[in-house]
Formats: structure tokens, sequence, C-alpha cells
């Protein structure tokens, strides 16, 4: 039925979601439900209070969309893997909600998010170990693999309360048989100038980026108004996103390892590289040695 869905999430609840547009006679596709649309819309002047009061949004947070291009419409669609293909998974650790992405890419060089896996509270190697468990549940005998990506912060000592070890975290992920890869030189400007690249549509008419909203809500949540540019006083965004609003910070933290890990092959184009430390040059152009201020006043 178009506007009632029904769901169970991981803790057991079943969840109904009954939007206005279950009503024939609200439904904004006609002429009636357009003119009720228009008019309850004027009540509610903030966009923020009537996305969570009419579109059921309670992930709508104050502040400016980091992503602003994306749309339930375009990219949300129920996906399914290629047993023939590596699956590709990004991983953003921390003691309150580490989170793995688990992606391939499709015939079409698109990027498709299949599942995500958020944890709460929990060590490196016990989330570690749930991912492992999820994808043999998922992906049974998945035979092309795994390629593994990370933030290059997985190589500090883990400070973590619950962490009594001072193991790293990519050191964790080794011993259980996980190599993750991580690219240097990436700002998390750059990393989102990836992501914006996605979401764009291609030639084709399809954008380069999917995601199964029913397998990964935390960051469809965060593209719909969880992670955003927070708001100073005077009511202008700042330049960087709130990265401390978890779980949806975490999940996007994994989406930029995941393109910067893969951008070559989803043919993305890097923008920004960060630049070579400056050294002294020694010598003019033909090879001559440069002499200083005091060498040339010996002469």
């Amino acid at each position: 039925m178009i506007g009632l869905t029904v769901s169970e999430n991981e803790l057991g609840v079943t969840a109904v979601r009954c939007h206005y547009s279950a009503d024939p006679e609200k439904d904004p596709s006609t002429e009636t439900g357009a003119e009720w649309l228009e008019r309850v819309r004027k009540l509610y002047p903030d966009p923020h209070a009537f996305q969570q009061e009419f579109e059921i949004s309670f992930w709508i947070s104050s502040g400016t969309r980091v992503y602003p291009e994306f749309s339930e419409t375009v990219h949300c669609q129920p996906l399914t893997h290629r047993s023939r293909k590596t699956i590709y998974r990004a991983w953003d650790f921390g003691w309150h909600a580490p989170v793995c992405l688990i992606a391939q890419i499709d015939p079409q060089d698109r990027l498709v998010l299949l599942h995500e896996v958020v944890g709460r509270e929990e060590t490196t190697r016990a989330f570690a170990q749930k991912v492992i468990e999820r994808c043999n549940q998922w992906y049974p005998m998945h035979s092309p693999g795994y390629e593994d990506f990370c933030d290059p912060a997985g190589q500090q000592v883990n400070a973590a309360a619950s962490e009594r070890s001072e193991a790293r975290d990519v050191e964790i992920l080794q011993k259980l048989g996980i190599f993750p890869k991580w690219e240097w030189g990436w700002s998390r400007k750059d990393g989102r100038s990836l992501v914006h690249q996605l979401l764009q549509e291609r030639l084709d008419g399809t954008p380069g980026f999917y995601v199964d909203q029913q397998q990964a809500p935390v960051l469809v949540q965060g593209f719909l108004g969880k992670y955003v540019y927070p708001e100073t006083q005077q009511g202008i965004a700042r330049d960087e996103p709130d990265e401390t609003n978890h779980p949806w910070a975490d999940a996007h933290a994994a989406l930029r390892y995941l393109c910067t890990g893969l951008y070559s092959s989803l043919g993305l184009r890097r923008t920004s590289k960060t630049p070579l430390a400056e050294v002294e040059v020694m010598h003019h152009g033909y090879g001559s040695p440069r002499r200083n201020a005091r060498q040339r006043a010996t002469f």
C-alpha cells in the first residue's frame, strides 16, 4: 500500500510508518491532495518542523545538509550483491559508534551500498567479529573475497577505556584476517567532493551512487538531514560538518574512506592534492649551485 510500510528493526521491534499519502484524499499526485498539502505547508514556515511532522523525517537536524543533491527517489533502491565480484568494506573505528559499510561496483561502474553495520559502545574486536558474522550470513561462501578500507588514523593507538591493550585498530583487524588499506593525503573536504561527484547525474541519466535504504538506514538518514553543517549564532553555516553527531557522522566518515579508496575505479576526479613539502632550491635551472648572500658578498 502506498504510504504504509511495516518493518522490523534489529531489536525485534515492529515499526509501522504511515504517511499522509496513504489517504487517497491527501495523495499529492492528485489535485485535491496537492491543494491540501499546499494549505498545511503554509502552517509550518520552518521547513524542518514540516519535515518532522508530515514527512516523518525525525532525523532532520538544524543546519545545512552536507549533500543537498541526495534524493530518496533518485538514489535509493533495493539492491542485490554480485556473487562473482569483490565486496568492498569501509571501516570507521570508535568506541561510541563504530561503522562498517558494505558495497560493490555494479556493471555500469556505479557504487552500490548494500549494507551497513553500526555498533554501539563496542570494542574494535567485538565489532569486527560482528561484521564477519553478518557478512557470512549475507554472502555465504563469497569466493571473490573482500577488500577493506579505513582511515589512516586506524594506525593510531586506541585510547578508548574499553580497549585496555594498546593494540592498534588495524592490528586487531589483521589478527582476524582483515587487512584494510588507506589513502594518505586526503582531507575530509577532498573525500566529500568525491561523494558530491557520485551523487551527480551522469551522461546515461543515472547517478553514480545507489544505496539500499532498508539495509543502510543510518547512512540515508545522514544524507537527509542528520549530517549537516551546523549554524553559527549569526545563522551562517560552518565550514565543517558536525563530526560528533553519532552514528550518522561515523557512517559518512566510512563513506569517505570508501570513495577515496575506490575513486580511480569509479572514474572520479581528485580535485585537490596535498601539496608537497617546501624544499629549498639549491641549484639554478642549469644545475649550477646557488650561493647565499654571505657567499655572494665575498666576491
